[in-house]
């Protein structure tokens, strides 16, 4: 799928929920953050999904996505906020190797979406 057509279906909310991993394996900073965001909508999570996140959220710092995040809190904060038992876990993994700031800036991400579902 291109670029212009992952943007148009996550926008359009058309997007099914097979292809947001191809949305999470682009190199358009604006749909991996645009699918990141619509996985936590919906809550969405297979093995794939753990897996494309995880590699994401290794990405903290040159990837800016809003504000104080960089794209990698807010896979961090997904693999939380989607409730699977093995994005838990590896989200478990990842917050436990995190400095600090990293953490606070997670944990803001997810009180702020949890605030807001």
């Amino acid at each position: 799928m291109k670029y212009n057509e992952m943007a148009k279906k996550l926008i359009n909310d058309s997007i099914k929920n097979e292809e947001l991993i191809d949305c999470l394996n682009s190199n358009q900073i604006n749909v991996i953050g645009m699918a990141v965001l619509k996985i936590i909508e919906r809550k969405y999570c297979d093995e794939s999904i753990v897996g494309a996140l995880k590699k994401i959220a290794s990405l903290l710092s040159g990837w800016k996505a809003v504000g104080p995040y960089q794209i990698g809190h807010l896979a961090a904060a997904a693999l939380f906020l989607v409730r699977d038992h093995a994005a838990l876990d590896c989200f478990s993994r990842i917050y436990d190797n995190l400095k600090e700031i990293d953490k606070y800036l997670i944990d803001n991400f997810i009180e702020q979406c949890e605030k807001t579902v």
